[in-house]
């Protein structure tokens, strides 16, 4: 199963009917053909309210002809913890977000992760703990529409006291903060993240009942 975040909009990839009740999508396209994802898409653009929209089948080979529609990019980034237990956040053009980037040519997904925490928040003596989750989200930029496949990682910072924000990629803001501060559905953030955010919250609630 797959979530693209669309804009407003949420699309999912699922071969399980029961994602009908569950997530009570405004569309349903069943084992979908190119010409009804375009369709799907065509939609979406077109609408004026949040839109829930459900293709049916095969997820793994849906979601190759919904890539298909867009310009592809491969992403990494990573939920930054320190020695004291909080999280590093940081805020562009007035959102609170998650440190991540594009890949770039010859190096691996995890190295794309801690070099682009490093540049856009200055933490440093960062290692990889565990991957987290991967998200697709896209976007439309310099008349093209993207779609970005960002892979997650749980990241250990050892030396949390120097944080510098990257202002030239539009961050105002990078703070370390207490998760147990943080309203998981009312902090102003992008709909990916915020859906991160609720899976790290799980997965802390999950390590909170084995100790």
């Amino acid at each position: 199963m797959y979530r693209i975040f669309h804009g407003k909009h949420r699309i999912y990839l699922s071969n399980d009917e029961a994602d009908i009740a569950k997530y009570n999508p405004d569309f349903i396209f069943k084992k979908p053909k190119e010409e009804q994802i375009k369709e799907a898409l065509k939609v979406s653009k077109k609408a004026t309210k949040p839109l829930k929209i459900l293709l049916l089948g095969n997820p793994d080979k849906i979601l190759k002809k919904v890539v298909s529609e867009f310009n592809y990019q491969i992403a990494a980034g990573g939920i930054v913890e320190n020695k004291q237990g909080k999280i590093l956040l940081m805020k562009r053009l007035g959102k609170w977000d998650l440190p991540k980037g594009k890949l770039d040519k010859g190096e691996t997904i995890e190295e794309c992760a801690l070099r682009e925490i490093e540049e856009e928040t200055g933490a440093s003596e960062l290692s990889v703990e565990s991957s987290f989750a991967e998200t697709y989200h896209t976007y439309y930029r310099n008349e093209k529409w993207i779609i970005k496949h960002t892979h997650w990682y749980i990241v250990a910072c050892a030396d949390s006291s120097k944080l510098s924000p990257q202002f030239e990629e539009d961050i105002e803001q990078v703070a370390w903060v207490d998760f147990d501060t943080i309203d998981v559905l009312k902090i102003d953030t992008y709909p990916a993240i915020q859906k991160l955010l609720k899976l790290y919250k799980k997965r802390l609630l999950k390590k909170s009942k084995k100790v």
